[in-house]
């Protein structure tokens, strides 16, 4: 429900107002409430895709209403009282949805019935709430409601490692999260899209990893019986060589290093010495307990076991064996709503737009409906067919727990094998096994595999004591999970080691020179000649563009691309941008522009092809499984463990391997950072964010303003009074950085790493330039940390172009073809939807909520809209009448502003996701959101001009009709 909302919120009014379902169906006003009067102000057309919309929702409602009633009147078992108030709140729910169905077919106005709907509404969460209230206040339901949390509480402490992975694989699956945890929804769209191989491969690994789990918990649920049943007490002694497992490796795989030169190299001394020597020392510590307690030394050790048998709990037992067997099977249900979740979106637009589905391929509808069919089988048919097979095949899902632990001697190898197996593959070449099994096979895989990978290691020392040290101190069993978190956290207190996320660099070498803005200015003025604009009374002017493009993944390097691609289809777009300003995939567009969009004609080739590529799924699948896998290991162990990728064998980040990724699909990207190469975005500055010092660390085409660099017993800092403000320049040679020499994927990375699906790179510094001797080193996170807009940059470098432009525009001779007025135009890609939703006036709050009310005023001083009012209130350049009445020739196409704003409107659309892969349907709406942006020419009051109105501008400046 909370899916087709969101499309419900997508249906905006011609003055801006939007609503959802939500505010109808929450407590709130007990009459008529204000989403009424805003439906009521749409047009016939929307009102219908509204009614088609809350339909649709009501309907399912219905079902929700049913379940939950029926749920909570069996919870109410022997009680009168809250059973009458289950069913109440239940029908007044059903009333609700009826109510809803009535008024939503009344356009044009507010529904008489609305009034009422409020009133019911209401009622439904006051009995809700008494519902609440009776459970705590009677002792019998009291205690059934306790009494079942606690045995939950304990099953799922039990089951601990299944639990854990199941819901990590739920939160990425099902929280309805917008924009980041919109990706892996997103690819599974593709499957219905002509890409079954990631749907094969899911379908394969799903229940694969269902049944791994299944068997580890009916090996647990063995011990469970035997603890609780048998008065079991663990009588084998301690596996002291399973301490050793460990150790044995890491020094092994220096031994192999050394020996036969395979490339593995430690990252960090000191994680490695911790996983080396914690098993170690606390099996040395242990041996030293048991030879005390054998020669009765003084400190009082005994050498007897003393352990006891739990106490009789048979529900307890029989809580562990039904637990372990219904988590294994939430995994495939977890499966069925994902794809319910990722289907239900673009199923609900066919219902309200017949032009989506005929811009996707001709299958497409029905691949749709039927993902969306198997996924609502796959939800509700799960535990009825478990129940099925259970009474039918019992031996299927493993062994009795009843029978002792003599059955299936060899489960805990498969088990282990299956586990261990998938994440040698992931280790060692991730990037060719997760483009086969796309991202949500390879986020299962890899979660799933750990899960099997410890819970064998469980089950292997179940029945054995646990080591000395933990005996004496009371436990039953070896804390393994535990001594692995606390040793990778110990390990990281030092922030971990430079070289796992030192960002790659390139042997090739690439000019250093760089310009200042003014000389860039200068340059600009000989390229952009195909801009002269005649203004009238012999005048002529000339549109000058800084452009800001605004983060947010893979969605933001595709608006940025696609605005360009329009921008260029004038002689006046490819050359009339001097700068632009970039965060996250904001940065990738504009690398990507400025190598297949080049202002000489080069080496380029079709942007949006190159921008369609890098879209695709490859780059966040092998992220998800170096995350997962690779990037997992160095942490732990501090080992940096070679994996191949795209042929080359050494070690790779995660972000390396998307890098990678990127450069297979857009070749131009490998390729060294030029700080001479100009496309169509002009000179390019690439924001990221330093951790701590929140200062943002630019990778810049233009030489910034010089600061004073780093000192021999200092780093780079950002406040200096003779930089650029509050920026650090990354390529600035005095700030002593060591890792300059990068790719062009790599630069857009450093601007673009967002945790968890990139990690922080280490920017290392130095005093001595030549040697590049690291004195310390930053973490670079994305540049949407500080300022997400960048729009900031684009102020700092115009506060010192603003009296240069000034100054040639009142030079003599100003005006004429030779020695046009340059007119300043800020451009601000954004490609986050709701720019045209109106924001609503706050209402007052309590006295006691205003200081944390009150934070938001600090958060909307950076907001974009701020940056553009100050912006607009600088950009005159004029010093002349003559320049003010010639600029009108631009200005007034644009409203008499300086500033555009490129944006996607809103729709009863699914939004693209703020990740790093778009399906079809996703860059479908993008190009239909550009033709949107295209077509419009006029403005609303108080509104942006957008891409419509910067096109007639452009397309002025020969003459040309605009597209």
């Amino acid at each position: 429900m909370a899916e087709i909302d969101r499309l419900v919120e997508g249906i905006v009014t011609p003055d801006g107002r939007n609503s959802s379902v939500t505010i109808l169906s929450g407590f709130g006003d007990w009459g008529a409430r204000d989403t009424w009067p805003t439906w009521a102000g749409l047009d016939p057309a929307k009102h219908g895709q509204l009614a088609a919309l809350v339909t649709l929702h009501a309907s399912i409602d219905f079902g929700f209403a049913l379940l939950y009633g029926t749920l909570l009147f069996r919870l109410a078992k022997g009680t009168v009282l809250p059973r009458a108030i289950a069913l109440v709140a239940a029908a007044l729910d059903v009333t609700e949805g009826i109510l809803l169905l009535t008024a939503i077919h009344d356009a044009g106005s507010v529904p008489a019935t609305a009034a009422v709907m409020g009133v019911v509404t209401n009622l439904k969460w006051l009995f809700l709430a008494l519902l609440a209230f009776s459970i705590v206040a009677m002792p019998k339901l009291r205690k059934r409601v306790w009494g079942r949390l606690i045995r939950l509480a304990r099953t799922m402490q039990f089951h601990r490692l299944t639990v854990t992975a199941v819901a990590l694989v739920a939160v990425l699956a099902l929280l309805p999260i917008p924009g980041v945890n919109d990706q892996m929804p997103d690819s599974q769209r593709l499957w219905a899209e002509g890409t079954p191989a990631p749907f094969i491969a899911s379908s394969l690994v799903v229940p694969l990893i269902a049944a791994g789990l299944q068997y580890i918990g009916r090996l647990r649920s063995v011990l469970a019986w035997q603890l609780w049943t048998n008065h079991y007490i663990p009588d084998q002694p301690p596996r002291w060589r399973l301490w050793l497992v460990g150790p044995s490796l890491l020094l092994a795989a220096l031994a192999i290093s050394a020996v036969s030169g395979f490339p593995v190299a430690v990252g960090n001394w000191w994680q490695y010495w911790v996983f080396l020597a914690v098993p170690l020392l606390l099996l040395g510590i242990s041996f030293l307990m048991k030879a005390m307690s054998i020669v009765k030394s003084p400190f009082g050790f005994r050498s007897k076991w003393d352990m006891r048998a739990h106490r009789p709990d048979r529900r307890r037992a029989l809580d562990a064996w039904c637990g372990g067997d219904n988590l294994a099977v939430l995994l495939i249900g977890v499966a069925g709503m994902s794809l319910v979740r990722s289907f239900i979106g673009p199923a609900a637009m066919i219902i309200v737009d017949g032009d989506v589905a005929r811009s996707m391929p001709s299958g497409w509808p029905l691949g749709v409906g039927g993902l969306l069919l198997f996924g609502a089988v796959l939800a509700g048919g799960a535990y009825p067919f478990r129940s099925i097979l259970l009474h039918g095949v019992p031996r299927l899902f493993g062994p009795d727990p009843r029978l002792g632990f003599d059955q299936w001697p060899y489960l805990k190898h498969i088990v282990l094998a299956l586990g261990t197996v998938p994440l040698l593959l992931l280790l060692f070449a991730p990037a060719f096994f997760t483009t086969i099994l796309g991202v949500s096979a390879t986020a299962v895989l890899g979660i799933g595999c750990w899960a099997l990978f410890f819970g064998a290691v469980v089950v292997w020392a179940q029945q054995r004591q646990p080591l000395e040290i933990f005996h004496r101190v009371g436990l039953r069993a070896n804390p393994f999970l535990s001594l692995m978190a606390a040793a990778l956290a110990l390990g990281q207190l030092n922030g971990g080691g430079d070289a796992m996320h030192v960002p790659r660099t390139d042997s090739r070498p690439a000019s250093v020179e760089r310009r200042t803005a003014d000389v860039e200015f200068k340059d600009w003025l000989a390229t952009s000649t195909a801009c002269n604009t005649t203004a009238g009374k012999g005048k002529t002017v000339r549109p000058m563009l800084l452009v800001a493009a605004e983060g947010g993944g893979i969605r933001a390097a595709g608006w940025t691309t696609r605005v360009f691609s329009a921008l260029a289809g004038t002689a006046c777009g490819k050359s009339a941008t001097l700068l632009s300003s970039g965060v996250s995939g904001g940065s990738l567009g504009l690398a990507l522009v400025t190598r297949y969009a080049p202002r000489d004609g080069g080496e380029g080739k079709d942007l949006a092809a190159a921008a369609g590529a890098v879209a695709r799924p490859d780059a966040l699948s092998v992220s998800v499984g170096g995350a997962l896998v690779s990037d997992l290991v160095a942490g732990g162990t501090g080992l940096l463990i070679p994996n191949r990728s795209r042929g080359d064998f050494g070690w790779h980040d995660r972000a390396a391997l998307m890098e990678r990724e990127w450069e297979r699909q857009a070749p131009l990207l490998d390729a060294p950072f030029d700080p001479g190469a100009r496309g169509a975005a002009g000179a390019v500055l690439l924001n990221s964010t330093v951790t701590g010092s929140g200062c943002k660390l630019v990778i810049s085409q233009l030489k910034l303003a010089a600061s004073g660099g780093a000192q021999p017993t200092s780093a780079p800092e950002c406040l200096a009074e003779d930089g650029p403000p509050v920026s650090i320049d990354f390529l600035d040679q005095p700030n002593g950085f060591c890792d300059t020499a990068l790719r062009w994927s790599t630069a857009a990375m450093v601007s673009a790493r967002f945790p968890i699906i990139s990690p922080a790179g280490r920017i290392r510094y130095g005093p001595e330039r030549g040697a590049c001797l690291p004195a310390g080193s930053f973490q670079a996170i994305d540049g949407g940390y500080a300022e997400g807009s960048g729009l900031g940059t684009v102020a700092d470098v115009w506060g010192g172009l603003r009296e240069v432009v000034q100054g040639y525009n009142n030079e003599s001779g100003a005006g004429t073809a030779g020695h046009p007025y340059v007119v300043p135009v800020f451009v601000y890609i954004r490609n986050s939807p709701g720019v045209d939703i109106a924001a609503k006036v706050p209402a007052p709050v309590a006295e006691l909520a205003v200081p944390l009310a009150g934070l938001k005023a600090k958060a909307n001083q950076v907001e974009a809209g701020a940056w553009l009012q100050r912006l607009d209130q600088s950009a005159d350049v004029c010093l002349s009448t003559e320049c003010d009445v010639a600029s009108r020739a631009v200005l007034g196409t644009l409203g008499g502003g300086h500033t555009v704003v490129v944006a996607p409107k809103s729709r009863p659309a699914v939004d693209p996701p703020l990740g790093w892969t778009l399906s079809m349907l996703s860059q479908n709406l993008l190009d239909k959101a550009l033709k949107d942006e295209l077509a419009r020419t006029e403005t609303s009051p108080g509104e942006e001009p957008g891409l419509g109105k910067l096109n007639a501008v452009l397309s002025a400046a020969h003459g040309e009709t605009p597209g």
